[in-house]
């Protein structure tokens, strides 16, 4: 029968406030760090935004249907069996 042996330490109150400290001042640090850069990108999306907005992808046109972007061809379907009786089409 295996037999497990756990080893058992105790961290001294000062170094356990210590960490605890260490790491509220690294989470604030990141914080502080993240506001700044939102707060250096936010004015350039909203002028962005702005631009977008009143500059572009928008038509002037009176129809909404005139520009659909729709191409209309004739078209036929070629089989390989086609292709490989005539050489070209």
């Amino acid at each position: 029968m295996q037999q497990f042996h756990f080893r058992v330490f105790r961290i001294p109150r000062w170094q356990m406030a210590l960490g605890v400290g260490l790491f509220l001042a690294l989470l604030l640090a990141l914080i502080v760090l993240a506001l700044g850069i939102f707060l250096l990108v936010l004015p350039v999306l909203v002028v962005m935004g702005a631009l977008a907005y009143f500059f572009g992808g928008r038509s002037l046109k009176s129809d909404p249907n005139e520009d659909d972007r729709t191409i209309e061809a004739d078209y036929r379907v070629i089989e390989q069996k086609q292709l490989d009786r005539n050489g070209d089409v």
